[in-house]
């Protein structure tokens, strides 16, 4: 399935799966090896640690296993954390990690020869740092407004290490907002926009080179991370893989949104005074400008003002709608890009 046929489609991209480790074979014993510093002066033992990580890099896919002890109230528990993420689908990698991939995914973290576990504890396995993300297409120039509008609706923050970040780079180019390891899941929540295409061309060319048979060009990425447990059950969703791949996009969707809201101020654009425009178009102009500057999004506009109309009468007051959009708002300074942007705010999910 080509990326064109996945743009706009939501999935997970990553995440970090933990299973009890009495559960799981380890074929690697490497992971539990003991890690010693010697001094090269007297060769004596100066720090001894157990070795609790192991990773494999293969075409420009990377996976980390690592053992990690929990303390309960009556026990500690030892558990294999696994980094999962789309690009060990291979040339899958655009479909995300879904109900219809996630045997493909097993196979491939098995076949790696580190650790063994059932298909049935990889399903039962409890997840954390759930990234969410939705390529969409958008040309440079128009994708650069879209960020420098957002970049200044965005809520202020006096903590250094929160609000938004906006880099445009010659390597990378996108906006942030907050830390990818935040703690205030609700009010700071960590989401991020890039050039996907810069990311295959620099980042992760090796694995781009390696899977796909060209690399797409004005391909865009949008993300944001569920962080643990106590933020999955905030939008009443378990925390096991089985239940995260069986999320509904329209769910996927409204988390996003909420954790938009954390981070943007609602839509406002300011108003532009008009020139040139004849009397008998300028109350339609007007109305159409202040929905525009309400922060209604363009084809949200047609579609909601022809709703009751069908057949010539609604093409006819469309076309009405659309030239006047092209001759008398589009070429305002304010609404050039008018089209393109809201285009994105829209996929993007910013129409609140």
């Amino acid at each position: 399935m080509s990326h064109q046929t996945l743009v706009n489609s939501w999935a997970i991209d990553s995440l970090k799966i933990r299973i009890p480790l009495n559960r799981v074979q380890i074929l690697d014993e490497g992971i539990r090896e003991m890690v010693v510093r010697v001094s090269a002066r007297t060769g004596e033992v100066l720090e001894e640690k157990q070795n609790t990580k192991e990773s494999r890099d293969e075409h420009g896919i990377k996976t980390v296993y690592s053992i990690e002890k929990r303390a309960t109230q009556f026990d500690t528990i030892e558990y294999l954390i696994v980094l999962v993420n789309a690009k060990q689908l291979k040339e899958r990698y655009f479909e995300g990690i879904k109900g219809q991939n996630v045997a493909q995914l097993h196979s491939y973290l098995i076949g790696l020869g580190v650790v063994h576990f059932s298909f049935k504890e990889f399903l039962k396995g409890e997840c954390t740092d759930i990234d969410f993300r939705k390529d969409f297409t958008a040309k440079e120039d128009t994708m650069k407004e879209g960020i420098r509008f957002m970049h200044s609706n965005s809520k202020p923050h006096t903590e250094f290490d929160k609000g938004a970040l906006k880099f445009w780079r010659k390597d990378n180019k996108g906006l942030q907002w907050n830390k990818r390891n935040t703690t205030k899941v609700r009010t700071a929540p960590f989401l991020k926009i890039y050039s996907k295409t810069l990311d295959f061309k620099t980042k992760s060319n090796v694995f781009a080179l390696s899977h796909f048979e060209s690399i797409p060009e004005d391909l865009w990425r949008f993300e944001f991370t569920i962080k643990n447990k106590d933020h999955l059950d905030s939008f009443k969703l378990g925390n096991t893989l089985s239940e995260l791949i069986s999320i509904p996009v329209e769910q996927i969707e409204t988390m996003s949104i909420k954790s938009l809201k954390a981070v943007l101020n609602q839509n406002q654009r300011e108003l532009k005074q008009m020139e040139g425009i004849p009397p008998k178009d300028v109350y339609e102009v007007n109305g159409l400008i202040w929905l525009l500057d309400e922060g209604h999004q363009w084809h949200t506009i047609k579609q909601r003002m022809l709703t009751s109309l069908t057949g010539s009468n609604r093409s006819k007051k469309l076309k009405r709608m659309q030239d006047l959009f092209e001759d008398y708002i589009r070429p305002m300074e304010s609404y050039e890009k008018q089209a393109g942007v809201d285009d994105i705010l829209n996929q993007i999910g910013y129409t609140f």
